[in-house]
């Protein structure tokens, strides 16, 4: 739950306002749940919605996101304090509630996205320098709440203790605000570096946010040309470090610390960087990931009418070359065992589709030159555009390419899903976008290497070979006049 007061002149008693994590709907009471969004972000939505419903506040009371926290609970203890800017907790220090003048959120919005909401003290002196006056720090007769588990209950991830990262991006703050009197002009850097399709999700949510925090994204040095090809309005950094590994060796908090290394002193004090890696699991919503990366950004994705899958994302465009052969581009990897097309179905559909004189390309995968593909390499976005536009469907996985070829440059594409959910990841339906699985009600699992629950090492939701070769074809006829 996330919850505020909203306090006026006008009145004795604070307005209630209670909201909660959306599942789905886009109802009055609820806010979009954007997995990439730091705790701060939901306290300017909070914000946001009580002044469009409060016009006349003059201050607000907003409940820390990460806890579960209901407005009837704030006005209890927040009764007979001040009446100045402050921040309660609980015995420990660990911010329950924040406090703020109005000039704080129509002046100082984005700056709410730097709180560590962990640490009251440096969050009181974080926005005392920001408003040029003293915050008090107001105990409140609550028991410490303790150690962040791994899952809190609102949902917030901190398996790894990456929730450390909203106080070092803090703390960097504080220091800029201190050593740069023309700190209200430094820009803020998004962090959300890897993987290939994080940084294309990222890029597409730029363009199509009406309201954005941010001017720069931090991006691995690989993946350096996606935010140009993809037309990014953020202003790419280069992190000269390999994307961080999938199989949780490394926590997103120890890496966080490494890239603001990296990145070096020059950069770390000239821009205020916000760490927006997956701070929620974010599939246990239907919310495409350009969706979450919009909101994180700034857009307060207030209707379904304004997400990705109602408004789709490039022009569609259609291959020049003659419809014989028909030409259809693979890709099959995934980056994890689970999410890689299973190998006796993609051998199959080469057969089946060169049986029929198709010309079957697939991308970095040799080992199905001997089952009749013409295997190629695709180093970077460039290269991947070419192929792309040298046939006449593109089918893929949930990764890079796939999100390329239609989410960048609207392809026929048929989407191949098996262990993540298509909502996440997929694009607008219709005439030259479909997907290919079997929708069971396994799927997301968030298994990686082997199946929970039949122990193997790949995924049975993937549609089967005779359903994708037939939606080839049936695509292929219909958009250019393709037969067998």
């Amino acid at each position: 739950m996330l919850a505020g007061l909203a306090y006026s002149s006008r009145s004795a008693f604070p307005r209630h306002y209670d909201f909660r994590f959306s599942q789905g709907a886009f109802r009055e009471d609820e806010i979009f749940d954007s997995a990439l969004s730091v705790p701060g972000r939901y306290i300017a939505e909070v914000a946001r919605r009580m002044l469009k419903a409060a016009p006349d506040a003059d201050r607000l009371a907003i409940g820390n996101p990460l806890l579960p926290l209901r407005a009837g609970q704030l006005a209890t203890w927040l009764e007979g304090t001040a009446p100045g800017p402050l921040i309660a907790t609980d015995q420990s220090g660990f911010p329950i509630v924040y406090v703020l003048p109005r000039r704080a959120f129509d002046e100082f919005e984005r700056f709410l996205l730097l709180l560590s909401v962990q640490d009251a003290k440096a969050d009181c002196r974080l926005f005392g320098s920001i408003l040029g006056t003293d915050i008090a720090q107001q105990v409140l007769d609550l028991p410490a709440l303790g150690g962040l588990p791994p899952q809190g209950s609102n949902g917030w991830l901190n398996g790894d203790g990456r929730l450390r990262a909203l106080g070092l991006q803090c703390a960097n703050a504080a220091g800029i605000i201190k050593m740069n009197r023309d700190w209200q002009r430094v820009p803020f850097a998004v962090y959300y570096p890897m993987h290939a399709g994080d940084v294309l999700f990222m890029a597409v949510a730029s363009r199509l946010a009406q309201r954005s925090f941010f001017s720069k994204q931090v991006v691995c040095s690989s993946y350096m040309d996606i935010p140009e090809a993809c037309g990014s309005r953020l202003e790419p950094m280069r992190l000269r470090l390999p994307w961080i590994s999938r199989d949780g060796s490394v926590s997103e908090f120890t890496y966080f610390g490494r890239a603001l290394e990296r990145l070096g002193d020059e950069a770390v004090t000239s821009n205020f960087f916000v760490f927006s890696r997956i701070l929620r699991l974010y599939y246990r919503t239907p919310f495409h990931l350009v969706d979450h990366a919009r909101f994180a950004l700034g857009d307060p994705l207030e209707s379904y009418e304004g997400t990705i899958h109602a408004i789709g994302a490039e022009p569609e465009h259609r291959c020049r070359q003659p419809v014989k052969p028909l030409r259809v581009l693979f890709h099959l990897n995934g980056g994890w065992a689970l999410k890689t097309y299973p190998l006796p179905y993609i051998r199959t559909i080469i057969g089946a589709l060169r049986h029929a004189r198709v010309d079957v390309t697939v991308i970095d995968r040799p080992d199905l030159e001997e089952a009749g593909a013409r295997s190629v390499v695709s180093e970077d976005s460039a290269t991947l555009r070419r192929l792309v536009e040298d046939h006449h469907l593109f089918v893929g996985v949930d990764s890079f390419p796939h999100h390329f070829a239609r989410l960048v440059m609207g392809w026929p594409t048929i989407g191949l899903f098996g262990n993540t959910k298509p909502c996440n990841s997929d694009a607008r339906y219709g005439d030259t976008y479909r997907t290919s699985d079997l929708n069971l009600s396994c799927n997301r699992c968030g298994a990686y290497d082997v199946c929970p629950s039949l122990g193997r090492r790949d995924c049975v939701n993937y549609g089967p070979a005779e359903t994708v070769v037939a939606d080839i074809f049936e695509m292929a006829g219909r958009l250019y006049g393709y037969s067998a």
